[in-house]
């Protein structure tokens, strides 16, 4: 949990962790979130109860940054999240290490059923996008902004969102 927490840590600084990436840190809605999921995350690998305390913590986390990240994610060192909320991860969700999210990412099933996506280490997944379904993102990928991913992609490619066509009104 210790190395997790340093490795997120260093992400907010200049790649080492510090005091001053620690102070940026505490500050920061998304880093926040990040600290109550490793926490509880680590009670779960242990088998450690954490009812009803971990739903009230996480409950305000929710309320207060906007962003769930269930105990029973998978997520690897180095997890930065970018601005404020509206981050959406669903409890089987497999996120590599040194993955970046911007606000209003969702990470979720099919309506209901199957389980979510497993993303690879390095993977940037920008503002909006929607990863749906029990896919693989592969290393290295970039999702851009308001993308909605629901297929494989390979290491090292990108995803965008479909242009917007604006036609002019014939008079």
């Amino acid at each position: 949990m210790f190395e997790n927490i340093k490795a997120d840590i260093a992400r907010l600084g200049d790649g080492k962790a510090s005091w001053r990436a620690l102070a940026r840190g505490l500050l920061s809605q998304g880093f926040q979130a990040i600290l109550v999921y490793r926490f509880f995350h680590w009670l779960h690998t242990l088998n450690i109860p954490a009812q009803p305390v971990r739903f009230l913590v996480e409950r305000t986390i929710e309320i207060t940054t906007g962003i769930s990240i269930p105990a029973k994610c998978d997520i690897g060192k180095g997890l930065r999240i970018h601005h404020f909320g509206g981050v959406i991860l669903h409890p089987t969700t497999r996120l590599g290490d040194n993955c970046t999210l911007y606000h209003h990412v969702t990470i979720g099933d099919r309506g209901g059923h199957g389980g979510a996506a497993s993303i690879g280490n390095n993977v940037m997944i920008g503002a909006g996008a929607k990863i749906i379904g029990e896919i693989t993102i592969g290393d290295g990928c970039k999702i851009g902004a308001n993308a909605v991913v629901n297929c494989d992609m390979p290491p090292d490619s990108t995803a965008t969102s479909p242009p917007i066509i604006l036609k002019r009104r014939q008079e």
